[in-house]
């Protein structure tokens, strides 16, 4: 019996070696072309459908105001052994689009001209222009670029904003007001920071005595809409 088992065996093995395969028929027509599957490019049309919707429609530009420097000013102030002292940034520069109705397309950008810093003493004069505080020969320009701009309350707004004093920047929210009189516009703003975050004073001006560390910008412009 065992013989007769292993003839069969043998048998069956030869036999499936022999036999013709069966025979699946592919599509031609889309291994040729390179398509997918219906359900694929169905897939990929969704993708792409839902990519376009996601996409953000494109920010309208707020309109463009024209400084009028004869009636705005750029101050500054400043705490010595206790007692404020006062000075004015005479050259500088402001561009600014803005829309109370339309933020997200709203901008300014405020560049200063570090050596026309002026404090009318004489001690301080000479010395601002120094290394020591804000090194006019390397960074001839302080400037504030906002970021975005959000409402607060009804004429109040407030800013998050780039500001770069002697090549350091830092990030800091500026708040401003502004009021609209047909074409003319007023903008008022009071920003404090801290001169150690832009190495003003350094050496041994850097502790806090004789020199506090916060220090105050304040701009007050009138702008005319651009037509």
């Amino acid at each position: 019996m065992a013989g007769v088992a292993l003839v069969v065996v043998l048998i069956w093995q030869a036999w499936t070696r022999l036999a013709p395969q069966p025979h699946h028929p592919t599509n031609s027509n889309a291994s040729a072309s390179g398509s997918t599957t219906p359900g694929k490019t169905a897939e990929a049309d969704d993708s792409d459908d839902q990519d376009g919707a996601s996409a953000p429609p494109p920010t309208t530009p707020a309109p463009s105001w024209i400084i009028d420097k004869a009636a705005s000013r750029l101050t500054f102030r400043g705490v010595m052994d206790g007692a404020p002292f006062d000075g004015v940034f005479r050259s500088w520069s402001a561009h600014i689009a803005f829309d109370p109705d339309n933020l997200q397309g709203s901008k300014a950008t405020i560049t200063i001209d570090a050596e026309s810093a002026l404090t009318g003493q004489p001690i301080k004069d000479e010395a601002l222009p120094n290394a020591e505080w804000l090194d006019i020969a390397r960074h001839p320009q302080a400037t504030l670029v906002t970021r975005s701009i959000t409402q607060v309350a009804p004429g109040r707004y407030q800013a998050v904003a780039d500001v770069r004093i002697r090549g350091f920047q830092r990030h800091t929210s500026v708040p401003f007001t502004v009021t609209i009189n047909r074409d003319i516009g007023h903008v008022e703003s009071t920003l404090t920071l801290d001169r150690r975050d832009f190495h003003i004073g350094e050496g041994p001006w850097r502790s806090p005595p004789p020199v506090a560390p916060a220090f105050q910008v304040t701009l007050r412009l009138v702008a005319k809409r651009a037509r």
